[in-house]
């Protein structure tokens, strides 16, 4: 049997992590955190930490240095094959492009992704429509793990943890604001506003259902 894996970006990563929600969403996707993964790099760019991380506040960090060490390292790698697919393209950073080559070559591995810029060149670009074909209905974005977390802990509970994140991160903002201005039942209206707004994009069967 093909091994099932949840590949987590590292922008989802430490979002997740950050707010306390990780191994929620994971189990709100299907898995159990030993199936899911996160790229080797990340605790080195917490510690440093990357530019892309230096908006968030130390304990977003702490929470996602002691998250790496839950989560194993991605170990596994695509062929040179499966990598050169996206040598041309815009949009697909390194990362990405490591996640994607396994989904091609690994039809149980599914991705959680908050990088929609590579989400619409894989959706999008007429170079990568063999790309595509081969990684559609097994990409988690945050707004779908969002909507899942809102549905199994409340709006109350999910803006709480994102608390301090929601200044820095605006779509999550106006997901989960309503919870904090007396219409919590509006973050589910929001955050299904934004996912159709993306399958609209993206097409209906390219993010998970």
């Amino acid at each position: 049997m093909s091994t099932r894996r949840l590949l987590i970006d590292n922008d989802a990563f430490v979002l997740l992590a950050g707010a306390g929600l990780l191994e929620d969403a994971i189990a709100r996707a299907g898995f159990l955190v030993k199936e899911s993964r996160r790229l080797a790099s990340l605790e080195f760019m917490l510690r440093k930490p990357a530019k892309a991380f230096q908006k968030y506040p130390a304990e977003v960090i702490s929470r996602a240095l002691e998250a790496c060490a839950r989560v194993p390292k991605l170990e596994e790698a695509p062929t040179a094959a499966a990598l050169e697919s996206f040598a041309r393209v815009v949009g697909v950073n390194d990362g990405e492009a490591v996640f994607l080559g396994l989904m091609m070559e690994r039809q149980f591995h599914f991705l959680a992704s908050n990088d929609k810029t590579a989400m619409k060149a894989v959706a999008t670009d007429p170079k990568l429509k063999d790309v595509r074909k081969q990684v559609a209905g097994r990409i988690y974005c945050m707004e779908l793990l969002l909507e899942k977390l809102i549905a199994s802990k409340g709006p109350e509970v999910v803006a709480q943890r994102f608390a301090p994140l929601m200044t820095m991160e605006k779509r999550i903002c106006t997901i989960l604001s309503p919870a904090n201005t007396g219409r919590p039942q509006d973050c589910q209206d929001a955050v299904k506003s934004f996912l159709a707004g993306l399958r609209r994009d993206f097409g209906d069967d390219f993010l998970c259902q």
